[in-house]
């Protein structure tokens, strides 16, 4: 896996060059700039429609790597799209575009299979970190994307990164190692908190809800490995001091032997 130096993940040369992308915009303006940027980063095939219909056309023509396509309507809704796309080739790397992401169901979209999704109005920079993520970054967790309560999968995610990127922290004052995981670190916990914050059910709101009672719960057990350890150990000798000892279940108090001395 490609990195940059602060973390990011990027692709390289020859993986730009091999790319071969499929724009689906129905905005002129939308598509040609995307066009131009994804030729300015060095990518190698490109071909555009201007909606969904001629996209899965422009499929039966060609082989490609990548699509980018509008998360709303065109002339077909985006998700029958996206089936259709996937019947034809379950390899390409789908990644929808949207001004309003939680708006547009992207969500339905990455549960369907598409790749991380791109965010307008885009620049070079931010078609480049969607096209790496959805190629080589890790896939939005399949606890978020089954999950019953989404917010409460989303808030235990963001936590983990935050946690880890602590501990990384904490580490990287001893040992060089651990400061080289520094950017990576850094960068997953903001890629979960934008996850967060883009598809909470509810808005902001919600996610804010769902965070204060993941951070009550939590509160509630020791904060630490050794507190843990320490109510585990105290919990299981309650429960040996409530045991009777061998031998004595079951037993009567027996009565004095006659001519036994008191």
């Amino acid at each position: 896996m490609s990195e940059a130096r602060d973390g990011t993940i990027a692709m390289s040369s020859a993986d730009r060059s091999r790319a071969c992308i499929l724009i689906v915009e129905s905005d002129s303006n939308d598509r040609n700039n995307m066009r131009i940027a994804l030729k300015s980063l060095g990518y190698g095939g490109l071909s555009d429609a201007p909606n969904h219909a001629a996209a899965l056309e422009r499929m039966t023509q060609r082989k490609f790597t990548h699509i980018i396509f509008e998360a709303k309507r065109t002339n077909m809704p985006a998700k029958e799209f996206l089936h259709k796309v996937f019947e034809g080739d379950d390899t390409i790397i789908a990644i929808p575009s949207s001004y309003e992401p939680n708006v547009d169901d992207v969500f339905d979209l990455l549960i369907m299979g598409a790749k991380g999704y791109l965010v307008k109005p885009f620049t070079s920079e931010t078609v480049e970190q969607a096209v790496a993520m959805a190629t080589k970054g890790e896939p939005m967790s399949d606890a978020v994307l089954t999950a019953k309560d989404r917010n409460e999968a989303l808030v235990a995610i963001m936590m983990a990164s935050l946690d880890k990127a602590a501990t990384i922290l904490r580490q990287a004052q001893q040992f060089e190692t651990a400061r080289r995981e520094i950017p990576r670190a850094l960068v997953h916990l903001r890629r979960s908190a934008e996850l967060a914050k883009t598809f909470a059910k509810g808005g902001e709101s919600a996610l804010m809800d769902a965070l204060e009672k993941f951070c009550i719960e939590r509160s509630k057990g020791p904060a630490t490995k050794l507190g843990r350890l320490r109510k585990r150990l105290k919990h299981t000798r309650g429960d040996e001091d409530e045991k009777p000892a061998e031998g004595e279940e079951g037993q009567e108090e027996q009565p004095a032997a006659a001519g036994s001395q008191e």
